[in-house]
């Protein structure tokens, strides 16, 4: 499961989203912050949408970067 995180660097807000969990969209003050919620949060959505919720999981997370070009 690819967990996209993008990071607010003005702000320092961690965002993350995915497509292979449905309505995930969440956001934290922090790294660990996102971690703990992403636990809770990604096992409730699964259920919601109707997926089998397994005993634990790996999550891949993928840095976002937003490049000015020069």
């Amino acid at each position: 499961m690819a967990i996209v995180v993008d990071v607010d660097r003005d702000g320092g807000f961690w965002l993350a989203e995915s497509d292979d969990v449905p309505g995930l969209a969440t956001g934290a003050d922090s790294y660990d912050e996102l971690i703990e919620k992403l636990q809770v949060v990604i096992p409730e959505l699964l259920r919601l949408n109707g997926r089998e919720v397994p005993p634990s999981f790996t999550v891949r997370l993928v840095p976002e970067y937003k490049l000015a070009v020069a």
